[in-house]
């Protein structure tokens, strides 16, 4: 049955209230442990009627199941005990509420979720598989494993493999839907890619204190107090406050998180600065589409205005992430072209600044992806729009033509397909050295370094 709160409880000093008196805990070592246990229960229960509002909270109350489809997530959450079968991701329901059977006894509720974060991107459900939550009691069903702590159930399918995908759709929603359980949840990863699981080890092994539990490999039946299917997501690259549970975790929250996890140092770039060190720069290097065909003389123009210029350009490099992750949040800027390397701000430091290079053409969500995340992380923006003669696709179809001229008409004839075959997987950029060098001196005024450029 759901517990409630009752009038024993730990307040935030560690104190024991007891019906209006106070009683420090270590006086009374049998009570402790008895009031330990209970309030671990009323967290439990607590906590996962914090990931579901309004109505669909008072559902899950009263009848122990309910579903939060808000955000583009779906997420549906039982407060009582659960049988999965991972041969077929069913989740059976065993309802100890009177009310949740209808009154025809035989009715079997069933709800379908692909738990994948993004609900409303097309290109990508189709291939999430299905977990089945049914109300269904079948019988010979026994419990093979028997787990006292909640299970999560996600997919690490979509597009694991892109760093920008990775954290957006898997990593912070994780962390929005898990975090608050202090590592006490079990999680289920269906469509599971070990080499995901893999790079971000660190990170499960922090928000879970379990084996993750992949039912490509597992048939047995696992019994679990209580399930959460799916993810819960905001926004590209960020937290609200307002939709957490008790608003208790932001996107600073979540670089801390990050931080902590992969053991960087600097937390801000203002922590040690050091007037006689060059400022760090990080220059993404593309090395298929959107490559800078003069980045010897961009580098040697950032040398010129005092940083000390570090290029990325090997995906093996960046896709270590234990490694990698260092060697962003030792520098003060970071400078790319629109794509997926750009979520690497995640690991910057605060107070760094994240300059991105937009491509001729395609504007679509660089807003979303980018420039509008960048304060919620503690970050400056700053970007660069290229112009016609600066894209490699001047070569090719001449100054004048309308896919330089009109980039719009590309989208409105052929759609966003046809504008991204052309903007972003066929052009590449040549900068106009004189107007991006203003960029890079607005870049060291925001850390502090713009007294180190002489004549700027």
């Amino acid at each position: 049955m759901l517990m409630t709160f009752g009038i024993i409880s730990l307040n935030i000093n560690g104190v024991i209230a007891v019906a209006g008196r106070q009683i420090l805990s270590e006086w009374k070592a049998e009570l402790k442990t008895e009031v330990k246990k209970d309030d671990q229960h009323q967290s439990l229960q607590y906590h996962l009627t914090r990931l579901v509002g309004g109505e669909d909270r008072t559902k899950l109350e009263t009848t122990g199941f309910a579903c939060d489809n808000t955000s583009w997530s779906l997420v549906c959450i039982t407060n009582n005990p659960v049988k999965i079968d991972m041969s077929t991701m069913h989740v059976h329901l065993q309802s100890s509420y009177p009310d949740h059977k209808s009154a025809n006894e035989n009715t079997t509720t069933t709800t379908i979720v692909r738990p994948y974060a993004m609900q409303e991107n097309p290109w990508v459900m189709n291939d999430i598989t299905p977990v089945i939550i049914t109300t269904t009691e079948p019988t010979q069903l026994t419990c093979d494993h028997n787990h006292k702590h909640p299970a999560v159930i996600f997919s690490s399918g979509g597009y694991t493999g892109n760093i920008f995908h990775e954290f957006n759709e898997n990593l912070l929603p994780l962390f929005i839907t898990t975090r608050m359980f202090k590592s006490h949840v079990h999680f289920i990863v269906v469509d599971h890619k070990p080499s995901f699981i893999y790079k971000y080890r660190r990170v499960f092994s922090r928000l879970s204190n379990h084996e993750i539990i992949n039912p490509l490999n597992d048939s047995s039946v696992h019994c679990f107090p209580s399930v959460i299917t799916g993810l819960k997501y905001h926004k590209f690259l960020g937290i609200n406050t307002s939709e957490n549970p008790q608003n208790s975790y932001s996107m600073p929250d979540f670089r801390d998180f990050i931080r902590q996890t992969y053991k960087l140092k600097t937390q801000s770039i203002f922590d040690n600065l050091n007037g006689s060190d060059p400022p760090s720069l990080l220059l993404i290097s593309r090395q298929t589409t959107r490559k800078f065909l003069n980045q010897q003389e961009m580098v040697k123009m950032m040398e010129e205005l005092g940083f000390r210029v570090i290029i990325a350009s090997s995906a093996d490099e960046m896709s270590n992430v234990e490694k990698f992750s260092h060697v962003i949040n030792s520098c003060s800027v970071m400078v790319g072209a629109h794509g997926a390397g750009l979520a690497n701000e995640m690991f910057l430091p605060d107070g760094a600044v994240m300059v991105q290079v937009r491509p001729l053409g395609f504007q679509w969500d660089v807003d979303s992806f980018y420039s509008a995340p960048a304060p919620g992380m503690g970050l400056e923006y700053l970007e660069y729009m290229m112009q016609p003669d600066e894209s490699s696709l001047v070569d090719e179809y001449g100054l004048d033509h309308p896919i330089l001229q009109d980039t719009a008409s590309v989208a409105a004839e052929g759609g966003y397909d046809a504008a991204r075959k052309m903007y972003l997987d066929k052009q590449d950029l040549r900068l106009n050295l004189s107007r991006f060098r203003e960029t890079l001196i607005e870049a060291l005024r925001l850390v502090g370094r713009y007294k180190d450029v002489a004549n700027a």
